[in-house]
């Protein structure tokens, strides 16, 4: 379809919003990002993205469509330092009393940074890209116009005209006020409560130490509400994140922070902690919950408006699906537009659909996996405890089954649905070798569900 002569908003820097503007740039001849906070030259962290300042990873299934959109960006990124690596055989994961097994033929390659370097990378790509400016300011509300959604009003009255407004402005979105505001039902809103609390910060990375290598380490729930992940990023640094749920949060002084790595069940964190020199403060961040407004859900939605990325869905970033569910998302979007037209007053439906599908599998993981914590609250996936049985069957026969750990690596990237766990191949690979979990290895109860798609809400 042929890009359309009109204007495109995206409100919001994000990930999510840069993603967004560059499907955007395909079908308007204009495209204005609209972010509140002032942008910064280079790979700084910035107040709007606070989840910034701490670990992140972007999924193969999210890599994929960010190279779709920028070409050769994963060879810049490189060169400017982030670090490739190999994830399988380069990862030191423990989780469920052991460490994932490194005997696998797959290769999985991750590609390890700080987010705002790749924040940094991104909107130089996209200032380059025809069409496609940056506009400080905050967006007050939506313009209505014949019955859609006609632009956005900024703080001090100004309005900007548009044929799609994007909403990309993040957890703390007013989305759902400003829908109301033209007429429309809010979403309803999912919350799985898990009070996480995460504490960052960076590390000289030197010779010395272990090269080429991510370390995760996770301790086992339900008793065990804590995990510290480590990655390698650029300027030959190091990338430290604790977290906890349910108030178990990490303290932000040196010897808290690292007695909180050195309580973690194995000592891969702690023994580079104890000897590499702290390159910043330790800064903390919260996430109350795993948060979903269900726009799907809705009866009636105004035409020239969607939501995408965590004003749509946030996730409990330990799983690290944030940045890949919003690269989807922008996928989907770009494909509606291109089916039905960037006026069509059928896209927001035809969107939110898709959307849904994108997001059910990382909800899945991160909602239904936070439900082996007993103080979890909130709208539990069907089956869910059956489920979670399995599944941490599953990840004790992934410390000694390659077969196994291959395939719940591509689940976790986003590269294959979950009920691909559950095929008569895989069971018997569980069987097999995860005799060392409690009796009943498989589930007929939990098997059923999944094959039935209830391992999603």
């Amino acid at each position: 379809m042929a890009a359309s002569s009109g204007h495109g908003v995206v409100v919001g820097a994000s990930m999510a919003g840069l993603m967004a503007a560059r499907v955007l740039a395909n079908h308007f001849e204009a495209v204005t990002v609209v972010e509140r906070d002032v942008l910064p030259e280079g790979p700084v962290s910035r107040k709007g993205v606070p989840q910034g300042r701490h670990a992140h990873a972007l999924l193969a299934a999210g890599e994929k469509v960010l190279v779709e959109m920028f070409p050769g960006i994963v060879e810049e990124l490189v060169a400017g330092g982030a670090q490739r690596l190999d994830f399988a055989p380069h990862a030191r994961w423990y989780q469920f009393d052991g460490y994932r097994t490194h005997a696998t033929n797959q290769v999985l390659i991750a590609t390890f940074m700080s987010r705002p370097f790749l924040e940094d990378v991104v909107r130089r790509r996209l200032l380059a890209t025809h069409g496609v400016t940056f506009r400080a300011g905050s967006v007050r509300g939506l313009v209505a116009g014949a019955g859609r959604v006609a632009g956005v009003r900024l703080d001090g009255g100004t309005e900007l005209d548009a044929a799609l407004v994007v909403d990309a402005s993040g957890r703390g979105s007013q989305a759902s006020k400003w829908v109301e505001a033209q007429g429309f039902d809010a979403p309803p809103v999912a919350q799985v409560k898990i009070d996480m609390g995460y504490a960052t910060r960076l590390l000289r990375r030197t010779p010395d130490h272990p090269q080429q290598t991510a370390m995760i380490a996770i301790a086992t729930p339900p008793e065990g509400k804590r995990l510290g992940v480590m990655f390698p990023i650029e300027d030959d640094r190091w990338i430290v994140t604790m977290a906890g749920f349910h108030g178990d949060h990490a303290p932000t002084d040196d010897e808290g922070f690292l007695a909180f790595a050195q309580s973690l069940p194995v000592d891969d964190i702690a023994q580079v902690i104890r000897t590499a020199e702290p390159l910043t403060p330790i800064v903390t961040h919260r996430l109350p919950s795993n948060q979903w407004r269900h726009f799907e859900r809705c009866k009636r939605t105004p035409a020239g408006f969607v939501a995408l990325g965590d004003s749509i869905c946030s996730f409990n970033p330990i799983y690290g699906q944030g940045m890949t569910s919003a690269a989807l998302q922008a996928a989907a979007l770009g494909s509606v537009i291109e089916g039905l037209g960037a006026a069509s007053d059928r896209l927001p439906k035809a969107f939110y659909g898709k959307a849904k599908k994108v997001i059910n599998v990382p909800w899945s993981i991160a909602a239904g996996g936070d439900f082996l914590m007993p103080e979890t609250t909130g709208p539990k996936p069907p089956m869910c405890d059956p489920i979670n049985r399995y599944l941490k069957k599953a990840f004790i026969a992934a410390h000694y089954d390659p077969v196994v750990n291959d395939q719940i690596a591509r689940v976790q990237n986003l590269l294959a649905m979950p009920p691909s766990l559950l095929t008569p191949k895989m069971q018997w690979h569980v069987r097999r070798a995860a005799r060392r979990g409690p009796a009943g290895l498989t589930s007929p109860r939990a098997t059923s569900a999944i094959q039935r798609g209830h391992i999603t809400t």
